[in-house]
């Protein structure tokens, strides 16, 4: 009888202790970012994402024929992402994780992030390009309690560049 009782303790103690392992596994927080890689031409050759966490050697990960993917990037760490495809200019973006401690606590992740990164055709006039090399930046904003995109000084010179183009009214005749 008292086997019989030793033995439901035993079994009763792995279950909790497997559930509660299992509820731990979910409890796991990442920064999930969901995004599409779109090219200025219908081409169907795969991209590739190189992921660089903390400096350390980069992970590289295919990319589909339709060009969406997710990432599950760990909190508190540095990340580098190299979007690439064959013929076009690859596009680098920067990820700072860094969270406040309350938040890593929290019982849930922040909202997705969600991106669509352009590539262009590497035989483009560098005149017209808006970046090839210039690294975005996403970071977590205390103001917005979100992940934001950084504006780079590249889009405060476009967008002064765009609105200086009004007409010039006082020409000389």
């Amino acid at each position: 009888m008292k086997k019989k009782i030793h033995s439901k303790n035993i079994l009763i103690f792995f279950l909790c202790l497997t559930f509660q392992l299992t509820t731990n596994a979910q409890n796991h927080k990442y920064f999930i970012i969901t995004g599409n890689l779109i090219s200025d031409s219908d081409s169907s050759n795969l991209g590739s994402i190189q992921v660089i966490k903390n400096d350390l050697p980069a992970l590289v990960s295919n990319i589909p024929e339709k060009g969406n993917f997710r990432l599950e990037l760990d909190y508190n760490s540095d990340y580098q992402l190299t979007f690439a495809k064959n013929g076009f200019l690859s596009k680098t973006i920067h990820v700072n994780t860094e969270i406040p401690e309350e938040l890593n606590n929290g019982p849930k992740n922040l909202p997705h992030f969600m991106i669509r990164v352009r590539l262009f055709k590497d035989d483009q006039d560098a005149a017209n390009l808006y970046t090839g090399n210039i690294i975005q930046q996403i970071k977590y904003s205390p103001e917005k309690n979100d992940f934001v995109r950084v504006s780079t000084i590249f889009d405060m010179q476009y967008v002064e560049k765009e609105n200086s183009k009004t007409p010039n009214y006082n020409r000389s005749r």
